[in-house]
């Protein structure tokens, strides 16, 4: 799968989640979210040309919800890839990033979108070091019970600037699918508290 065509789906993604989201009712919102995932990352290569590869690791995030609509988010993730195009080089990627998040909640689930950016080290005999990261995306949670929603999928298009003896920049996409805890709570911000009731 070309970058192209995957900025393409996950652009798509967002825009389904939030147009799902969009039907329901608002629900209630807790003071913090945190999450832990699986996260596949499609990287092209050090020229730029889509002789593509795969990274697969795990990410998590804390959030901080501000309003119902605007958070505060900070996301770590580590994937990684081995004997990339049959090369017999390997390749670790850490990402730490920060930003606004914008949710969209039903009763049931939530789509949002953000924009993060922070930095990236890089472990590998071709691309080393520590630099530049940003990420824009966003996802859809569904909610499972009062406290854990199933973040069904996130798609993020992700911008690292590395050291790779070419260009020294990385445009890559990542998707993300995990677990979402809610901590705390808001209190009711109207007659509507769909968190009460009984699954």
């Amino acid at each position: 799968m070309s970058i192209k065509i995957s900025l393409r789906f996950a652009g798509l993604a967002l825009l389904l989640a939030v147009a799902s989201a969009s039907a329901f009712a608002q629900q209630e919102v807790t003071k913090a979210e945190v999450s832990g995932g699986i996260s596949w990352v499609r990287a092209n290569t050090a020229d730029g040309q889509c002789a593509c590869f795969s990274l697969v690791g795990g990410s998590s995030t804390f959030v901080m919800n501000a309003t119902d609509r605007l958070a505060l988010v900070s996301d770590v993730s580590y994937v990684h890839s081995t004997n990339i195009n049959s090369s017999g080089l390997d390749l670790g990627l850490m990402t730490f990033m920060a930003g606004p998040r914008l949710s969209f909640r039903g009763q049931r689930f939530t789509a949002f979108g953000q924009v993060l950016s922070g930095g990236v080290h890089a472990d590998s005999p071709f691309s080393t070091g520590v630099g530049f990261a940003g990420s824009a995306g966003g996802g859809i949670d569904v909610r499972m019970s009062r406290r854990i929603s199933w973040r069904i999928l996130e798609a993020d298009y992700l911008f690292t600037r590395v050291y790779n003896g070419s260009n020294d920049r990385q445009n890559s996409i990542r998707f993300t699918t995990g677990i979402v805890f809610r901590l705390g709570n808001q209190g009711p911000r109207g007659p509507h508290r769909p968190y009460d009731r009984p699954y």
